[in-house]
């Protein structure tokens, strides 16, 4: 994969996992500090991550300038450049890496192919510890090119409302066949708690993360949608 890609293609895994895991009664805002170290043309560093998810929408701002928006009702995704004032959009009824010019049968054979070689490997157990006040339990998951270590806890303010919408995001997962195979919207079940400090590994790099504030509260609808102003680039 070209690494000029990756930052959308670890965009659209964390959506793909958090659609897994999406507010089922409340809107939930949470933040993760990020820190970079050692990926190919990425600069090293420390960034903010501000998520903000409801029952139809999530919004992320990696701390990049980037911020990108999933619609889960229309199941499309925004990638904005608020620098730029320019987006772009991301169908996710279609396989992701799939030529468009391929017919039906052939785009799903294809997009089968690719779910199965990004297949979500998870392996718990028995190590635990406190990390930021929450006891949490460790886990290994593995995806594509992705090889991550997730300290998980059930304290986090929010898991079981995250964890309810399991069943309603996997009927959408449906109509991706690659999406069906990666089976992400089983992720939370068997993570068996909410991502408190992880490292994933990527590229001969790595990303750290750690969750620093939670809070169930009413978020604005128009942070999901595309401010006026934007044009949208072309495909």
């Amino acid at each position: 994969m070209r690494t000029g890609k990756l930052g959308v293609f670890c965009a659209f895994l964390t959506f793909c996992t958090i659609f897994a895991i999406a507010s089922a009664h409340a809107d939930l805002y949470w933040e993760n500090e990020n820190i970079t170290k050692g990926i190919p043309r990425q600069p090293d560093g420390t960034r903010l991550q501000k998520n903000y998810f409801t029952k139809a929408a999530a919004r992320i701002e990696p701390g990049d300038g980037n911020i990108f928006i999933v619609d889960y009702n229309a199941m499309t995704m925004y990638s904005l450049k608020p620098g730029e004032k320019t987006y772009s959009t991301m169908d996710l009824n279609e396989p992701i890496g799939v030529p468009s010019q391929l017919s039906g049968p052939d785009k799903e054979k294809m997009g089968k192919m690719m779910g199965e070689m990004m297949q979500l490997k998870i392996t718990p157990t028995d190590e635990t510890k406190v990390i930021e006040g929450y006891k949490c339990r460790k886990i290994l998951a593995n995806i594509a090119m992705l090889q991550g270590v997730y300290w998980v806890s059930k304290d986090v303010k929010g898991y079981d409302e995250l964890r309810a919408t399991g069943a309603r995001v996997a009927k959408a997962m449906e109509k991706n066949p690659m999406l069906r195979q990666m089976n992400i919207a089983g992720m939370v079940e068997k993570l068996e708690g909410f991502p408190v400090y992880t490292v994933n590994t990527v590229m001969g790099g790595t990303v750290t993360s750690t969750l620093k504030k939670v809070e169930q509260k009413p978020l604005d609808p128009q942070l999901f949608k595309v401010p006026n102003g934007y044009s949208q680039k072309a495909k």
